[in-house]
């Protein structure tokens, strides 16, 4: 008798082992199904979020004569040197001079690019977005209390909702010029287009946006002279540097485009010899961009 009830508790142990074996199971692998799953998603976020980094980037550099992109066919062309046309001196003493612009930004670079702009006493200009006006106002601040010329690159820097309409492109533009006066109390005059005024992803013809500008009282700029830094994050110090001073000498007016993004440390690792070769060229001023700047359109 005794053996039997032993035989049967050990029955009994072995189907409650197996029936917590069971729901162990139903509970575990769920449980590491979806966390499979909340991994995936994660990763798939974070490679959306990078490919919509690279979008931007690349069209910014439509412009720039890298790329081309039609309506029809998106074919990749050699890339061409830009067409200036000649500009008149700006003075009877022929003094060149160069504008350095900085879009995208403000950045948790800016502070860097503030402190060796202000080591070499130059003024610059810098084409802000929206895109840190929550989490860090005070770096548009820094930038209008070091003297510099604070210009519009839209709020959102979203390509397709900038460009979508003119009642589009209009909201993003107040949205941007309610924020800088409320935060800086400086009203600003100057824009920079996204993808510059040459783009060819507006679903709208640019002049109707430039035309826009200039009813509002605000001018544009694009520019003649760039670091090519948006085409990769990887640029390195020495392309930059070059593509910066190389052919300042073809310009009278030259304004150089470059980008102050989390991701552009060679651009401001660049910008002490940047500054410096600038400055030791004759008969030549480094000046933030003024009403009396003359505006280098594409």
């Amino acid at each position: 008798m005794a053996a039997t009830n032993i035989q049967r508790r050990k029955r009994v142990n072995r189907l409650k082992k197996i029936i917590i074996g069971f729901i162990l199971t139903a509970i575990l692998i769920p449980s590491a199904i979806s966390l499979v799953l909340m991994w995936q998603v994660h990763t798939l976020k974070g490679r959306l979020r990078e490919a919509e980094t690279t979008c931007d980037t690349l069209l910014e550099t439509l412009a720039d004569g890298s790329f081309h992109i039609s309506e029809k066919e998106f074919p990749i062309e050699p890339q061409k040197e830009e067409v200036v046309p000649e500009t008149v001196a700006a003075d009877e003493e022929n003094t060149r001079k160069v504008y350095l612009t900085f879009d995208d930004g403000p950045s948790e670079n800016t502070g860097r690019i503030l402190e060796i702009l202000d080591k070499y006493g130059v003024k610059a200009t810098f084409f802000v977005t929206g895109e840190e006006a929550l989490s860090h106002p005070e770096r548009y601040q820094a930038i209008a209390d070091g003297g510099h010329t604070l210009g519009m690159h839209s709020y959102s820097h979203r390509y397709s909702e900038i460009y979508e309409s003119l009642d589009s492109f209009g909201s993003d533009l107040l949205q941007l010029q309610e924020f800088l006066q409320e935060t800086t109390q400086v009203i600003p005059k100057f824009y920079r287009f996204p993808g510059g005024s040459s783009n060819t992803v507006s679903k709208q013809p640019m002049s109707v946006f430039c035309d826009y500008l200039t009813d509002n009282g605000i001018t544009y700029f694009d520019w003649n002279v760039s670091s090519k830094d948006a085409v990769s994050p990887m640029r390195s110090k020495e392309e930059i540097i070059r593509n910066c001073t190389d052919n300042l000498e073809k310009y009278d007016n030259a304004v150089i485009l470059m980008h102050d993004a989390a991701n552009k440390g060679t651009t401001v690792e660049a910008l002490p010899e940047i500054i410096e070769k600038i400055q030791a060229m004759e008969n030549t001023d480094i000046l933030p961009i003024t009403e009396e700047t003359v505006a280098i359109h594409h």
